[in-house]
């Protein structure tokens, strides 16, 4: 596997595990679990990975 083909793999991963935080956020917010650690943790996780696609979308890396 090549560079390129490893940085695509991560950005892939770096995406889908955005979306399926996304879920699992959703998820503790409808079932009152809003104020628990683990749903502080996990928006925590998808804030920093919020923060890497948007450095990845200002160069043209990922779709907008």
């Amino acid at each position: 596997m090549d560079r390129l083909e490893r940085f695509e793999k991560a950005l892939n991963d770096i995406v889908n595990e955005y979306e399926n935080l996304g879920k699992e956020l959703e998820k503790l917010r409808n079932e009152g679990k809003n104020k628990t650690t683990k749903f502080r943790e996990l928006l925590g996780k998808k804030l920093v990975y919020a923060m890497i696609i948007t450095i990845f979308k200002r160069y043209d890396l990922l779709d907008k």
